[in-house]
C-alpha cells in the first residue's frame, strides 16, 4: 500500500495539542485528588493546589503545584505569607510527621489516568 500527499508535519500540532488537553485533564484529577485529601487548618494549603500549562516549554509540560509564596513573603505574617510549607505537610519535618496527600492523590487516581490518556475520557 502506498500512501501520496501525506504530510505528517501538519498533523503534528494537533495530535500534540490533543495529547496536551488529555494529560491537563489528568493532572486535574490528581489535583482534586490532592485538595480532598490534604489536611486543612485555614484552607491556604488548599486553595493552593493548582494545575500549570508551561505554554511554549519545549518538553510541553503540565505541572501540579502545592503551596506557593507570595511576594515578600517572609515579610508578611499568617496567611498571607502563602502556603509556603505544603513540603513539609507532605513529607514531614523532625518535629512533624507527614502528612502526604499529593503522592496517595497520584496512587488512587492511576486508572483514571491510564483511561484519560488512552481512551481520552
Amino acid at each position: 500500500m502506498r500512501v501520496s500527499n501525506w504530510n505528517p508535519q501538519k498533523y503534528d500540532g494537533e495530535i500534540i495539542a490533543a495529547s496536551m488537553d488529555r494529560l491537563e485533564r489528568a493532572a486535574e484529577v490528581v489535583a482534586d485528588g490532592a485538595r480532598q485529601r490534604v489536611p486543612v487548618d485555614t484552607g491556604t494549603l488548599k486553595n493552593s493546589i493548582r494545575v500549570t500549562r508551561l505554554r511554549g516549554d519545549p518538553r510541553r509540560n503540565v505541572r501540579i503545584y502545592a503551596g506557593h509564596r507570595a511576594k515578600g513573603g517572609s515579610m508578611k505574617k499568617g496567611a498571607e505569607r502563602g502556603a509556603f510549607y505544603a513540603h513539609m505537610v507532605e513529607y514531614g519535618t523532625v518535629k512533624m510527621r507527614a502528612r502526604p496527600f499529593l503522592r496517595p492523590a497520584l496512587n488512587a487516581s492511576k486508572s483514571t489516568i491510564q483511561s484519560i490518556l488512552r481512551n481520552g475520557e
